[in-house]
């Protein structure tokens, strides 16, 4: 089957319907868009008013502190960033711990159980007739 054979097909043809909201969508943009002859004199307003030199007008802005406020909020921030950071390092401390305990508990296990396994074996060795190092 050739590549215009598959793109033929009833499954690739899109819907071609009329959508009436994109068809109202559309008029309403056109209608939008038409061309719009300026208003008599803006020309002659808009150049008398690039002619002219322009006022400047700077504003300055003035942060007045209102009663300490902000001070007080910014160190609340810091304290609170602290505090967090203070949290999250004991939280660290107390996993490594938790982590170690677990460790040393399962190393005492294994030690145990290789004990026993060693006393078997001791036990089966003196059973057959062999003396260990006594």
């Amino acid at each position: 089957m050739s590549e215009q054979e598959r793109m033929d097909g009833p499954e690739l043809v899109p819907n071609l319907e009329p959508d009436v909201k994109l068809v109202e969508f559309e008029l309403q943009l056109a209608r939008a868009m038409r061309r719009v002859d300026a208003p008599e004199g803006f020309a002659a307003r808009v150049m008398n008013t690039a002619a002219s030199p322009a006022e400047v007008k700077q504003k300055v802005l003035v942060l007045r502190p209102r009663s300490g406020l902000w001070r007080l909020q910014a160190w609340m921030g810091g304290a609170l960033a602290a505090v967090l950071a203070l949290g999250m390092y004991g939280a660290e401390v107390l996993h490594q711990r938790r982590e170690q305990a677990k460790a040393d508990q399962q190393f005492a296990v294994a030690m145990q159980v290789t004990d026993h396994a060693l006393a078997q074996t001791r036990e089966q060795l003196q059973r057959a007739g062999l003396k260990l190092g006594e």
